[in-house]
């Protein structure tokens, strides 16, 4: 079989959703970063791996979505990293709720990936919603930060999904591979 990279996403909707698609729109007009478009839709991001079965990872996702409920994601504020790459995101608050969804769904790809994102285990995992990241040069990086020093959203939506994502090799792009509406 053949090795495929994969992840595990919730959707964003509502108001949370148009601000990031509008912050999207404004990184790539102002900075030329446009990187994160890859995948179309905003989104927190759980954890990620390679996979040879996806077809089996499916069936014990689904089966993992029948026992999460729909949960809140509480977004303060922007924030950044510098290492190992340059990324400017809304910052989400972890609570305990939000850190057993993710350690679940962690476990889920250790036992069926060869290896799993190491930025994305628990120990390490900040969750967070990407506004630009890969093709920031380091004085746009900057000039972003300085830019955006008065932006501060706040919002506190529900989250009524989770995805598979797969990354596909031919255009670059990351697509839906299934989406499990939580009830």
């Amino acid at each position: 079989m053949r090795s495929i990279k994969l992840g595990v996403v919730s959707i964003l909707e509502g108001d949370a959703y148009k601000e990031i698609k509008r912050m999207w729109r404004f990184f790539e007009k102002e900075y030329a970063s446009k990187a994160v478009q890859n995948f179309p839709h905003p989104h927190l991001g759980f954890q990620g791996g390679i996979g040879e079965d996806i077809k089996e990872i499916d069936t014990n996702l689904k089966k993992l979505s029948l026992q999460i409920k729909p949960f809140f994601i509480r977004i303060e504020g922007i924030n950044t990293f510098e290492k190992p790459d340059r990324v400017i995101f809304w910052e989400v608050i972890q609570t305990k709720n939000l850190q057993r969804i993710h350690k679940k769904i962690d476990a889920l790809l250790r036992k069926y990936c060869s290896q799993t994102f190491k930025l994305y285990s628990p120990q390490n995992w900040h969750p967070h919603v990407t506004l630009a990241h890969e093709d920031l040069t380091k004085s746009k990086f900057k000039r972003a930060k300085k830019d955006l020093e008065n932006y501060h959203p706040r919002y506190k939506l529900k989250a009524h999904n989770i995805c598979l994502v797969r990354w596909y090799d031919k255009d670059k792009k990351i697509r839906i591979y299934k989406k499990y509406a939580l009830e």
